[in-house]
């Protein structure tokens, strides 16, 4: 998906990842990846959006606001955030970065190490094959190579050790469940029949219903209100779009469907969320 939001140049893409309640429970998983250039005086002011963030500046630098001061990162730089509290973060030069929002069993542990001598930016000798081991979690989702959660928490978890100077490869596998599921991931504006996701997977349309289900928890109808949510979700988050657009752009029929839909999993409505996470 190429990203809409101001000062952010038209080429850059992000993509939205739904977790299965078992990889909630066992797995680290991305939420958002993307690879993002940023403009001169880009600037974002968030109160919250449940996950961690690592981005890797490639080029130019960016600023992130801790402890009520800005301080400066640049190329080759790492920068860790807890986005489950405020957070900020700025530039005045423009940048490229390649980005992670994760979360999971040990999400918060990896991150509490990582920051433990009160440092948020790490500078880091072997940028490299962190910067290697993220572009390929990226390429997995700009390729539509189908992948397995145990093996993007894989990923994720060498991205972690790599920062704390471990070392390891990975590469995806394929799967008929996780091509249907990455397919609704990138497809949720689009109304996807069973018929069309059980010969993606390779199932009749019976098995396909119970298979899916067993593996991530979910029906398929639940699983695509969930992709929907989550984009919603960022966008109400990340960009200045009407409650309007942002229903039609996440596949909802008209604005009072997608009302109704996010106040009864969310329990608030979209405009509530809103403030909540940027005011």
């Amino acid at each position: 998906m190429f990203s809409s939001e101001e000062k952010i140049t038209g080429g850059s893409q992000y993509f939205f990842y739904t977790p299965t309640e078992t990889s909630k429970s066992l797995f680290l998983y991305p939420t958002v990846i993307g690879s993002f250039e940023y403009l001169p005086s880009y600037s974002l002011i968030r109160n919250r959006y449940d996950s961690y963030l690592i981005i890797l500046i490639e080029s130019g630098t960016m600023e992130i606001l801790l402890d009520g001061k800005y301080l400066p990162a640049g190329k080759g730089d790492v920068i860790l955030l807890n986005c489950y509290k405020p957070h900020a973060y700025r530039t005045s030069t423009g940048c490229k970065t390649l980005w992670l929002h994760f979360d999971g069993k040990m999400a918060g542990s990896y991150y509490d190490n990582l920051t433990q001598d009160n440092t948020n930016i790490l500078t880091i000798k072997n940028f490299n094959a962190v910067h290697t081991l993220l572009g390929r979690l990226f390429r997995s989702f700009e390729e539509h190579s189908a992948k397995s959660e145990a093996q993007m928490s894989i990923m994720i978890g060498n991205i972690l050790l790599e920062l704390m100077s471990g070392k390891a490869s990975v590469e995806p596998v394929q799967s008929g469940i996780n091509k249907v599921t990455e397919y609704l991931t990138d497809n949720f504006s689009r109304d996807i029949s069973l018929n069309e996701m059980a010969e993606l997977a390779g199932f009749s349309p019976y098995y396909f219903l119970r298979r899916f289900k067993k593996e991530t928890g979910l029906t398929p109808h639940q699983f695509l209100i969930s992709a929907r949510m989550s984009a919603a979700k960022y966008n109400l988050s990340n960009t200045g779009m009407t409650v309007s657009e942002i229903a039609y752009a996440c596949g909802f029929e008209d604005e009072s469907a997608f009302c109704y839909s996010f106040r009864k999993r969310e329990g608030i409505t979209p405009k509530e969320f809103r403030l909540s996470k940027n005011n």
